[in-house]
C-alpha cells in the first residue's frame, strides 16, 4: 500500500464489510471490482456474489457484525431492496451497520434522495465517480464504514444475561469480542452470556488450497439438517490476512448454499497475522460457541501445506481434504494429517486420475497407521464429489463422521465414487429427441404442402383441358385430383379455415374468446395520415402449399403453433405494469401491488 493512502481501523480491528449484488441481478462486474478495491484498503471483505436476497444479506452482516453493507443492483428493484435491507437490520437490533450502493444510471437522483431519507448511508452515482474517483468512493465509504463502534456501551449493555444460538446479533457481538477484546472483558462477556455447559464436538475442517473444503462442508450442513432437524451447528472458517495491506477476502460463504436455514450459524475469521492456518482467537470463538450452547462446531482453516496440523490444537476431531493433484506417491509421507486426521476425504473423484490416487492414499494410510488387517472400505479414507447432487461419497462422510460424533445419519444410496450427470442417462439425448420431433414434424409437413401444391395444379390443368375439349385429359386429371384429396382432407380445411379468419381480419372488427369471454377489437389502426393499417398483416399466397407450410410454421397471433403470440391482438385497454416482487413476505408484495394499482380501469 503506498504511503499516502490512509489507513482505515476501528475499535474491533480492521473494518468488515458484506459485498453482493442484489436478488435478481447476475451482474456481477463492478461488485468484484470495488470488493477487490476494498480489501486492497486494508478491509476484511466477507463476499456473497450476485442474485443474493435482503435475507441472505441481513443474515450475513448479523452473524458476520459487520461494518457495513456494499452493494450493487442493476435490475430496477433498488427502492425497495435497499430499505427492505434497512428495515430488517434494524429489526434486527444492527442500526448502527451502514449501508452503501450503486448502481451507475439505473439508480436515478430522485431515487438517490428517497433512499438517503431511507436511511442508507450513501449511494454512489456517476456524478460521485467523476467528483470522487474510483479510490475517492472507496475512501468516502471505508471513512463512514470506520466510524462504527461495534463494541460500544449501548452493544455491551445488551448482553444482559444467557444467550442461546436463536440470538444471532447477540452471538455475532461475542465472537467479534473473541477476537479483539481483553482477557478480562471477553471472560466477563461470556461468562455473563452462557447458557449451556455441556460438552460439544469439535470438529476440524483442513486441507490444501481449492480442495472443495468450503463446497464439502456445504453438502455435510445439507445432511445434517435432513438427518438431524433442529441441531444447531456453528460455522467457524478461516481465510488468510494479506500481509501488504491487511486486508482479507473471507470468501467462503458464496459457496454455503445451505446458510438460509437459521439452525446454522457462520462465522468468517481472518488469521490477522497469526502466521498459522488458523486465527489467534479462533479457541476463543469455540468458547464462545460452546457457551451459548450450540451442538456441533466446525472449523475451517485456510490452505495448509503438507506440514501443518495447527487445527489439531483446537479441534476434537479433524478431517483432511485433498484432491489428487499431489503429485508423485512418496509426496504422501510428507503430508502430517495422514497420521493424525479422523477421516481423510479425496475430493473432486471425478477427475482424471483420481482412482490411483485413492489407491495411493489407502496404501499410505495402512503403512501410516499399521492397519494391514482391515477392509479398504473400513479405512478411514473416503472418496467424494461435492459438486455433485446427493453424492454417495458425501453420504459416506457423513455417516463416518456421525458415528464419532454421535448424531444420526441415513443409510447411504449411491455408491461412493459414482458419476452422476445433471441429466440421467435415460434423457441424455433429450434435445436431440426434442430436435428430432421438431424435424419431423417440419418434413412431415412439407410432404403435404407438395402434395397440395400438386394437387393445386393438376386442377389447373385439369380446368383447362375441359375448356379445349379434352375429356379424356380431364377425366384422368381429375381421377388423379381424387386419390390425392383422400390423404388431404385436414389440409384443406386448415386452408378453408384459414382464408375464412383473413376475410373476417378485413372486415375491420375481429371477436375472440378468452375462458369464455369474447373480446371485440379492431383489426385496423390509424395512421396520422388517416389510413387504415393492419395490426396483423397476413400473408396473401396464391399457392397452397406456401400457405400451408405458413399455416404449420407460424399461423396467425393466437393459433398453433403460436409463434405469433398465444393471444390473437394485444389488449389496449389495460396499461401492464413490471412490478418488482420476490423479497419479504407475500403480504408485502401485495400491498405494494394494490398501491401501484390504484386508479387503473383493469387489474391483473
Amino acid at each position: 500500500m503506498a504511503d499516502e493512502d490512509p489507513v482505515f481501523e476501528t475499535t474491533t480491528g480492521p473494518v468488515r464489510v458484506i459485498t453482493a449484488a442484489s436478488l435478481f441481478d447476475g451482474h456481477d462486474a463492478a461488485i468484484n471490482v470495488m470488493r477487490r478495491l476494498i480489501q486492497s484498503s486494508g478491509a476484511e471483505v466477507i463476499h456473497l456474489g450476485h442474485d443474493q436476497s435482503a435475507k441472505a444479506v441481513v443474515d450475513c452482516a448479523v452473524q458476520e457484525d459487520a461494518h457495513a453493507v456494499a452493494l450493487t443492483s442493476y435490475q430496477g428493484g433498488h427502492v425497495e431492496y435497499f430499505t427492505y435491507i434497512r428495515q430488517l437490520l434494524d429489526e434486527a437490533g444492527c442500526e448502527h451497520v451502514r449501508i452503501f450502493g450503486g448502481g451507475g444510471g439505473t439508480i436515478t437522483p430522485p431515487e438517490i434522495r428517497t433512499l438517503h431519507q431511507s436511511g442508507i448511508s450513501k449511494i454512489y452515482s456517476p456524478d460521485d465517480g467523476r467528483t470522487m474517483g474510483l479510490m475517492g468512493m472507496i475512501h468516502h465509504l471505508m471513512g463512514l464504514a470506520s466510524e462504527v463502534n461495534l463494541v460500544g456501551d449501548a452493544r455491551l449493555a445488551s448482553i444482559d444475561g444467557p444467550v442461546t444460538p436463536d440470538d444471532m446479533a447477540k452471538v455475532g457481538l461475542l465472537m467479534t469480542l473473541s477476537e479483539s477484546a481483553d482477557d478480562a472483558t471477553f471472560k466477563a462477556a461470556v461468562d455473563k452470556a452462557r447458557s449451556s455447559d455441556k460438552e460439544v464436538p469439535v470438529i476440524g475442517f483442513t486441507g490444501t488450497g481449492g480442495a472443495g473444503k468450503s463446497s464439502l462442508l456445504d453438502e455435510l450442513m445439507l445432511r445434517i439438517q435432513r438427518d438431524n432437524p433442529g441441531k444447531k451447528v456453528c460455522l467457524l472458517c478461516v481465510d488468510p490476512t494479506r500481509k501488504r495491506t491487511g486486508g482479507a477476502l473471507l470468501g467462503d460463504r458464496i459457496r454455503m448454499n445451505s446458510l438460509s436455514n437459521n439452525d446454522l450459524f457462520m462465522r468468517s475469521l481472518a488469521s490477522r497475522g497469526s502466521g498459522s492456518e488458523i486465527s489467534a482467537n479462533l479457541d476463543r470463538a469455540i468458547e464462545v460457541a460452546k457457551a451459548v450452547g450450540f451442538d456441533m462446531i466446525f472449523c475451517e482453516t485456510s490452505g495448509i501445506g503438507q506440514g501443518s496440523d495447527a487445527i489439531t490444537s483446537v479441534a476434537d476431531h479433524s478431517l483432511y481434504v485433498m484432491t489428487a493433484e499431489f503429485g508423485a506417491h512418496t509426496q504422501l509421507e510428507k503430508i502430517e494429517m495422514l497420521d493424525v486426521a479422523d477421516v481423510v476425504v479425496l475430493n473432486k473423484y471425478e477427475k482424471r486420475g483420481s482412482e490411483d490416487a485413492l489407491r495411493a492414499i489407502r496404501k499410505q494410510v495402512r503403512r501410516n497407521r499399521n492397519l494391514f488387517d482391515i477392509e479398504d472400505e473400513a479405512l478411514p479414507v473416503v472418496a467424494t464429489i461435492a459438486s455433485q447432487f446427493a453424492d454417495g461419497g458425501v453420504d459416506r462422510l457423513w455417516c463416518k463422521l456421525s458415528d464419532i460424533v454421535g448424531f444420526e445419519a441415513s443409510e447411504p444410496v449411491d455408491e461412493m465414487g459414482a458419476r452422476k450427470g445433471v441429466i440421467p442417462p435415460e434423457r441424455i439425448y433429450y434435445l436431440s429427441e426434442i430436435a428430432a420431433t421438431v424435424r419431423e414434424y417440419h418434413a412431415g409437413h412439407e410432404a403435404v404442402a407438395q402434395q397440395l401444391r400438386l394437387c393445386q395444379h393438376l386442377e389447373t390443368a385439369a380446368k383447362h383441358a375441359t375448356e379445349r375439349g379434352a375429356k379424356a385429359i380431364a377425366a384422368d386429371l381429375q381421377a388423379q385430383i381424387d386419390e390425392i384429396l383422400e390423404s388431404l382432407e385436414d389440409a384443406r380445411k386448415d386452408l378453408a379455415e384459414f382464408r375464412s379468419l383473413a376475410e373476417q381480419y378485413s372486415t375491420g372488427e375481429f371477436t375472440y374468446h378468452v375462458r369464455g369471454k369474447p373480446f371485440t377489437v379492431k383489426t385496423t389502426t390509424e395512421s396520422l395520415a388517416h389510413s387504415d393499417i393492419p395490426r396483423v398483416a397476413l400473408p396473401t399466397f396464391a399457392d397452397d402449399g406456401e400457405l400451408f407450410s405458413f399455416i404449420k410454421k407460424e399461423n396467425a397471433p393466437g393459433h398453433f403453433p403460436f409463434t405469433a403470440g398465444v393471444f390473437p391482438f394485444k389488449r389496449t385497454d389495460e396499461l401492464s405494469a413490471r412490478m418488482f416482487a420476490g423479497e419479504g413476505e407475500a403480504e408485502r408484495t401485495n400491498r405494494r401491488f394494490h398501491y401501484l394499482s390504484q386508479g387503473q380501469d383493469y387489474v391483473r
